[in-house]
């Protein structure tokens, strides 16, 4: 049974629109870039990023239930998150939003969980406009 030219005219926007909504699907979909593990020594040092120049670091001492500032600075970037994780141990939500200074830095206050283990290793995974750095450290003793 062949369709109408008037039917096919009438048909041809809802097929433009499940084109694009199948487009946007696979856009969704699409796998993300994988993040890029950085060595940092010494995170109250500082350490460059392989993002543009980027570099990170803390103020305070890196301790559990003890506040300390991270601090980003990234020029141009819009959107800064770090979420804090242990291998192989669920350790909770721990996401933070970075927010600028009127330097254009980015900090936020973070505050480490206890693990009940007793471990200290963590990854800290940036998220800088879409692009992830994992940077692995250990926290001090208390």
């Amino acid at each position: 049974m062949a369709l109408s030219r008037r039917q096919l005219l009438l048909a041809a926007p809802w097929l433009v629109i499940g084109l694009i909504v199948a487009l946007l699907a696979a856009w969704q979909m699409r796998a993300p870039e994988p993040a890029r593990v950085v060595s940092c020594p010494d995170l109250r040092a500082g350490c460059s990023l392989p993002l543009d120049g980027a570099t990170v670091g803390v103020e305070g001492e890196l301790r559990v239930l003890k506040p300390f500032q991270l601090w980003l600075k990234a020029p141009g970037a819009r959107r800064v998150q770090a979420h804090f994780t242990m291998a192989g141990m669920d350790m909770g939500f721990n996401l933070y939003t970075l927010r600028p200074d009127a330097d254009g830095v980015f900090r936020a206050r973070i505050v480490l969980p206890v693990c009940v283990s007793g471990r200290r290793d963590w990854v800290m995974s940036l998220e800088i406009d879409g692009r992830r750095i994992e940077l692995p450290f250990v926290t001090e003793l208390s």
